[in-house]
């Protein structure tokens, strides 16, 4: 029995595990909705389009699916967004940690995008298809990082070697170096091709068969990670960071990577379910620093905010986040009336901004790197750049039409910083702001608060990517997110260091329990918290060491 039919046999079930609730509205009938009726075996598909569900996989398209994937979990956990309620006490949101909630990244890498990947990438590489292969070597590697650094060790080779029941673990360290080669690999496929684009353009739903944008694409995934193990491995962060600038990443030239066909935009649907808001951290980060963007981004609040029978805030009036870990009452309350995302079903979703790259030169220059360019400079051109991008692909669904170069450039001389909380529903969850460094660069700056301001800014250009988000946070501790003012973690979480992994999937406890308590050995080993240890969400995984400054 392969992976695929562990995972089909016992994916539904494990997230309709929660803990002992019945989930109402956004989860009722959750096998069904994500069942197909209609299975057919890959093999007998047309080979290319083969390729179209892991592609789009990366934002699962099935509106439960992409609930259970990052948004009851690590949307929560990054800054971006928060739910307005709290599943009865039953979510994620107050440190309560719900294998169910947590199982959605899980579910949805082995069983949408690793099987297909690993088999195709086995399958091009018999029919010498080195230009697939390369996609798929690309797309496993993102997948792959998205999951490891999520739960920390993964059953990762023993999947790709084996046809047996149970799946042995590596360590993050092992991944990370298998993630690298991947990219690696890929960059060769994508060079030595012979595939036409219009043979690509078949299922390339993220560069439509531009094999130039897919070596960058490639590139840029091989910096990100780089600087992701900067505290690990400095050396070998060093030289993939370098080897991806030189051999070229995405620059204004380029386009940011969106899916912009073959998938729903679900987190709308999120938003209509009354199940996600918008995070405290992002509207006061951004109200405070007066960005133009925040109208790309989100809306204000959607209905008048109502304490007690009385409006409080207008319809309209103002832009309004959730803080986390509020105890919130039950749906329907104030805070669902609070601010909304900008985006409908037919939204593209980005797997890769243009602008990121520019932070993470900016970050490497400031290390000491070769980056080819100052930190200030691509610092600025970054900033720019988001602006530019962010405007191009959301203004049709915006009230914003235009971001002027005199806006621009007086955001990157801004000299405010983060507004305080304040929160019209309950003053209880009021707070201070926590990051006091503005958008100006300071050249007589410390490096430290250099970092934060790359930080914030690269945070705020890759909105929605939660993933990204939650892994800058807990790699460099900025931008500095409102602690939660409840932990119900029963001590497995500090509220001041924060969520730090994901606990495993139930179905892994019921499937591949023998191996994931060897994998949790592995955490342990590569673990550096002093607090905590096992699958609990106050343990690190490998890159994440506790006590090794940013610099």
């Amino acid at each position: 029995m392969n992976i695929k039919k562990i995972i089909s046999y016992a994916s539904a079930a494990a997230l309709m595990a929660m803990s002992g609730i019945a989930l109402t509205g956004c989860t009722d009938n959750f096998e069904t909705l994500n069942t197909n009726k209609y299975e057919v075996d890959p093999n007998n598909m047309p080979f290319a389009a083969q390729f179209i569900e892991p592609m789009t996989y990366v934002y699962a398209p099935h509106q439960n699916m992409f609930q259970f994937w990052t948004n009851l979990s690590i949307d929560l956990f990054g800054g971006y967004f928060m739910t307005p309620h709290n599943f009865g006490g039953n979510g994620n949101v107050d440190y309560k940690l719900n294998r169910g909630f947590c199982g959605g990244m899980y579910e949805n890498y082995y069983l949408h995008l690793f099987n297909n990947t690993s088999r195709l990438i086995k399958a091009c590489d018999e029919k010498s298809i080195a230009d697939f292969a390369a996609v798929m070597r690309v797309v496993q590697a993102y997948a792959t990082a998205c999951a490891t650094d999520a739960y920390g060790p993964i059953a990762y080779s023993s999947v790709i070697e084996s046809n047996g029941v149970s799946f042995a673990y590596d360590k993050q360290e092992y991944i990370y170096n298998s993630i690298f080669k991947l990219l690696d690999d890929a960059i060769a496929g994508f060079k030595s091709g012979t595939s036409t684009a219009e043979q690509m353009q078949v299922f390339d739903y993220w560069c439509n068969g531009d094999k130039t944008l897919w070596i960058k694409v490639a590139n840029q995934f091989k910096l990100r990670y780089a600087m992701r193990i900067v505290k690990a491995n400095p050396t070998l962060a060093k030289q993939k960071a370098e080897e991806a600038v030189q051999g070229g990443v995405l620059t204004s030239a380029d386009r940011d990577i969106l899916i912009d066909h073959g998938i729903s935009n679900e987190l709308t649907r999120m938003f209509e379910w009354g199940d996600c808001g918008m995070n405290a951290n992002l509207i006061t980060i951004m109200e405070g620093f007066n960005d133009p963007r925040i109208g790309l981004y989100m809306t204000k609040n959607t209905g008048d905010v109502q304490v007690n029978g009385a409006t409080v805030v207008a319809k309209g009036a103002q832009y309004l986040g959730i803080r986390g870990g509020c105890e919130l009452p039950n749906k329907p309350n104030a805070w669902a009336n609070y601010s909304g995302i900008v985006c409908s079903y037919a939204t593209p979703l980005p797997v890769m901004k243009v602008a990121e790259a520019y932070f993470l030169r900016a970050e490497g220059a400031l290390r000491g790197w070769s980056m080819g360019g100052t930190a200030k400079d691509l610092y600025e051109e970054g900033i720019k750049v988001s602006m530019q991008n962010e405007l191009k692909y959301k203004k049709a669904y915006s009230s914003v039409t235009s971001i002027t170069d005199a806006q621009i450039t007086a955001y990157i001389n801004g000299t405010t910083t983060q507004a305080n909380y304040v929160d019209p529903a309950n003053s209880a969850n009021n707070i201070n702001a926590q990051n006091t460094v503005s958008v100006k660069w300071d050249d007589s700056a410390t490096n430290e608060e250099k970092l934060q301001r790359i930080i914030i800014q690269k945070w705020i250009a890759n909105f929605p990517l939660s993933t990204e988000a939650w892994a800058d946070y807990r790699r460099t501790g900025y931008p500095k997110l409102f602690p939660n003012r409840v932990n119900k973690s029963e001590g497995t979480i500090d509220t001041d260091e924060q969520i730090r992994r994901l606990i495993y999937s139930t179905v892994e406890i019921n499937t591949n329990n023998a191996e994931m308590q060897k994998g949790i050995e592995l955490l342990n080993q590569e673990n550096t918290s002093t607090k905590f240890k096992g699958d609990i969400g106050g343990t690190r995984v490998w890159w994440d060491k506790q006590g090794v400054a940013n610099f």
